[in-house]
């Protein structure tokens, strides 16, 4: 019998899981963080589903926050729990524990042309380091490099640099933000970041009106046409361009920029994607070398749980 290995990956709003021999998936669920209390109740519920043959022996999970000692703070999330009791609890022989995007970013070099929609052609270069980016209930941000006999995960709170304005109108709003304290990219590139940009447009508009979640400005847009939302996701399409830029230049992200998260998926076709070039590439000394990065949006519906099945086979193989 083949030993499966619980992969989950935990946002600020969902918790995913599944079973994986490192090959297949299987007994995919979802559940919504806000209808439990914490997360040794959903895996209860969880594993008490599966027959006993299938139970887990190790397992593999990715949080939307900083992973450092036993403790684990989500940072969207009320959850917190101990790594170590958590594994005693379950009879895991090993718990591994990393940041969201740490997984995404795993996956990064295993996707597939269906996996993907170019953004940027860029010039391929496959074995340099890679980039993902993805605005949800907060920014997520990972990397993977070339590694010896593979790739290293890159771990890092990237979601929460600071802003960086290239024009005026993105200063404008950006002193508008900015009286609620300060402006991380998060601030902006998240579910309640685009509801805020929004909020910015409107006031310097003087519009008089406002949202409270970013799936109201994808909504407005497309049943009204509503100037302020076509706005603040040109805002938002720009900004996202920029926080890119400077990230993959960090890295040295000529092995590409991959773009993915909730928000991207509700503003589907209303994401400017030529305004993220402008503003990715800009008009600097380095226009050349990031014009040639290409850039994507993931298209897999399961990108984390995606890189925890890779990590999983990787590491039974190794075992």
């Amino acid at each position: 019998m083949t030993a499966r290995t619980l992969i989950g990956d935990l946002g600020g709003t969902n918790l995913r899981l599944a079973l994986t021999n490192g090959t297949s998936v299987e007994a995919e669920a979802r559940f919504r963080t806000a209808d439990h209390p914490g997360l040794e109740s959903v895996l209860d519920r969880y594993l008490e589903s599966l027959p006993d043959t299938a139970w887990p022996v190790t397992a593999f999970l990715a949080v939307a926050g900083p992973v450092s000692g036993d403790r684990c703070k989500l940072t969207n999330c009320p959850w917190s729990f101990s790594r170590r009791a958590v594994a005693e609890r379950f009879g895991w022989d090993r718990f591994r524990l990393m940041n969201d995007f740490s997984a995404v970013a795993a996956a990064l070099p295993h996707f597939s042309d269906k996996d993907l929609l170019t953004v940027q052609t860029g010039a391929n270069n496959g074995a340099a380091p890679k980039l993902v980016l993805g605005p949800g209930t907060g920014l997520g941000v990972g990397a993977v490099v070339p590694a010896e006999g593979g790739w290293a995960i890159l771990d890092g709170e990237g979601g929460h640099v600071d802003l960086p304005c290239r024009d005026e109108s993105g200063s404008e709003l950006h002193q508008v933000l900015r009286r609620d304290g300060p402006v991380s990219a998060e601030t902006v590139l998240s579910g309640a970041g685009l509801a805020a940009l929004f909020n910015a447009v409107a006031e310097a508009n003087d519009a008089g009106i406002r949202v409270v979640q970013g799936e109201d400005v994808t909504a407005r847009l497309a049943d009204t046409g509503c100037p302020v939302a076509r706005e603040a996701l040109d805002q938002f399409s720009s900004f996202l361009g920029a926080v890119a830029a400077n990230a993959a230049l960090t890295v040295g992200a000529r092995g590409g920029v991959y773009l993915t998260g909730g928000v991207l998926g509700h503003a589907g076709n209303d994401f400017r994607e030529d305004l993220f070039r402008a503003h990715f590439n800009g008009e600097g000394r380095m226009a050349d070398y990031l014009a040639a990065i290409p850039v994507y949006r993931i298209r897999h519906p399961e990108p984390g749980l995606f890189g925890l099945r890779m990590l999983a086979r990787g590491s039974s193989a190794n075992q």
